[in-house]
C-alpha cells in the first residue's frame, strides 16, 4: 500500500479498506497485523455484533485488546505488526469521549478556571498547564502527525481524556476546558513539531516508523513551498522595519503579564511589550517596537493635555488607570487584518475585550461557549449522517469478507 496524496500513513488501514485488507490478510505472505484501537459509539450504525465472527478475525489478526464482544458501531484501526511493539504506540480507548464515563476521584489533582481564584490555574497563565498539555501529546502520539489538522478526532478526544487525569476542574465549564485545550495542544504540538524537523533528530517520543513519513512529507515541493513562504513572512522587511524579534524566550506573554501584576508591577500592554521588546539599556531589538512606544508616549501627553484642559494639574502618565492605558496602546500600535496586536502575542486572546464593561455577567461566556460547542456538534452530526451510509455498506462488505475466511477455515 503506497501512501496516497493526502499523506495518509500507509501502515494503517482502515475499515473503509476492508477489501484491501482482505486481499492482504489471504496471501500466503501476508503481515500480521495488532488492533490498535477501538472507538464505540461513534454514530448511530446499525449493531454489529462479533461473537463468532471475532475468532474469523483472529485467525487474521494478531489482536492486542479486544472484548468478546461489542453491541455498538465500532471504528478499528489495524497497525502492521511490529516486533517488540512500544508500549507508548498503543493509546487504548474503549468509549468516545462523549459518553458518560466512569467516576474517577480527582479531587487531589490541581484545580483550573479561569478566574485563577484560590490557587487555580488557567490555560497559558501557567506554564505547569502547558506542561502537562505537551507531556500528554507525548505519551500517546501514534501517527505521523506534522500539523494539528492530521491528528484524528479519535486520538484528540483520547489526549483530553489523557489530560483529565492530570487536572481537575468543574464540570460546568467542562467544554471551555476542552476548547481551551484544543487550542493550547494545537499550539504546542506546532511548536513540538517544529523544534523537531529543525533539530533534523527524531524525539524519542516519535516511532522511527512515523518519524519516516514525516521527513517524507517534508520533503515533497509543496511542504517545502509552504515552509519557504512561512519563513519568508517571518523574515519580510516590513518596509525598512526588519523581522519581527522579541525577547520573551519560550515565556508566553500571558505569562509575562502575570508576573508582572504578582511582582505589583505596571501589567498594562505598554509594560508587556517593553518587557518583551525592551533591552535593558533601553533600545529596542525591534524597530516597529521603539516606534510603537514613540507613538504611545506621544499619544499619552496628548490625552494628559486634554485633561489638563479640563482643569486637572499635576498629571503624569500614572495618572490614567490600565484600561485607558490600554486603549491607548492599542490605538498606537494597530491591528493587523487578522485582528493581532503587536506587542501582545496571544494575550489579548486570554483578556476580556478592551472597552466591554467589567460588570459584564460572566455567564455570557459560558453562552458563547456552550453556543459555540454546539455549532461544532451540529457540524459534527451533519458530517457522521453523511458518512453513514458509506460506512454502513462497509461494514456489511466487511461482514461478507470475514463470512467467508471463516467458511475457508472450517
Amino acid at each position: 500500500m503506497d501512501m496516497n496524496d493526502s499523506g495518509r500513513d500507509k501502515q494503517h488501514i482502515l475499515y473503509d479498506e476492508s477489501l484491501e485488507v482482505a486481499q492482504d490478510l489471504q496471501r500466503s505472505d501476508a503481515p500480521l497485523y495488532i488492533l490498535e484501537a477501538i472507538d464505540v459509539g461513534l454514530s448511530p450504525l446499525a449493531s454489529l455484533y462479533l461473537g463468532d465472527q471475532r475468532n474469523a478475525i483472529c485467525g487474521w489478526l494478531k489482536c492486542r485488546s479486544m472484548h468478546s464482544y461489542v453491541e455498538t458501531a465500532v471504528c478499528i484501526i489495524f497497525l502492521r505488526h511490529i516486533p517488540f511493539i512500544n508500549k507508548r504506540l498503543v493509546c487504548l480507548s474503549f468509549q468516545s469521549a462523549h459518553m458518560e464515563e466512569p467516576f474517577v476521584d480527582r479531587s487531589s489533582l490541581p484545580m483550573l478556571h479561569p478566574s485563577r481564584l484560590n490557587g487555580a490555574q488557567w490555560f497559558k497563565h501557567h506554564p505547569q498547564v502547558s506542561t502537562g498539555v505537551r507531556k500528554t501529546i507525548q505519551s500517546c502520539f501514534n501517527g505521523p502527525w506534522y500539523s494539528w489538522k492530521r491528528v484524528p478526532p479519535f486520538y484528540k478526544r483520547s489526549w483530553f481524556s489523557l489530560f483529565k487525569k492530570r487536572f481537575n476542574w468543574d464540570a460546568s465549564i467542562n467544554y471551555q476546558v476542552e476548547r481551551e485545550f484544543n487550542k493550547l495542544a494545537a499550539y504546542r504540538l506546532k511548536g513540538m513539531i517544529s523544534h523537531a524537523k529543525n533539530g533534523g533528530k527524531k524525539p524519542e517520543w516519535i516511532l522511527s516508523e512515523y518519524w519516516t513519513i514525516m521527513q517524507a512529507h517534508w520533503a515533497t515541493e509543496k511542504a517545502k513551498a509552504t515552509s519557504e513562504k512561512a519563513r519568508a513572512s517571518r523574515m519580510s522587511d516590513r518596509n525598512g522595519l526588519g523581522p519581527h524579534s522579541h525577547r520573551a524566550g519560550s515565556r508566553s506573554f500571558v505569562r509575562v503579564k502575570d508576573v508582572l501584576e504578582e511582582n505589583n508591577e505596571d501589567c498594562s500592554f505598554i509594560a508587556v511589550m517593553k518587557k518583551t521588546h525592551q533591552k535593558p539599556d533601553g533600545t529596542y531589538d525591534d524597530q516597529r517596537a521603539r516606534l510603537v512606544a514613540e507613538t504611545y508616549e506621544k499619544q499619552i501627553q496628548e490625552r494628559l493635555g486634554q485633561l489638563e484642559s479640563s482643569g486637572e494639574e499635576n498629571l503624569t502618565a500614572e495618572t490614567l488607570d490600565e484600561h485607558e492605558k490600554n486603549e491607548i496602546y492599542i490605538k498606537a500600535a494597530g491591528s493587523s487584518k487578522h485582528g493581532h496586536i503587536f506587542g501582545l502575542g496571544a494575550l489579548i486572546e486570554a483578556l476580556p475585550s478592551v472597552g466591554a464593561s467589567s460588570s459584564a455577567p460572566q455567564t455570557s461566556e459560558e453562552v458563547e461557549t456552550i453556543t459555540h460547542r454546539l455549532e461544532e456538534m451540529e457540524t459534527d452530526l451533519k458530517k457522521s449522517l453523511e458518512e453513514n451510509l458509506q460506512t454502513q455498506k462497509r461494514l456489511e462488505a466487511m461482514e461478507k469478507l470475514v463470512e467467508s475466511l471463516a467458511r475457508q477455515n472450517v
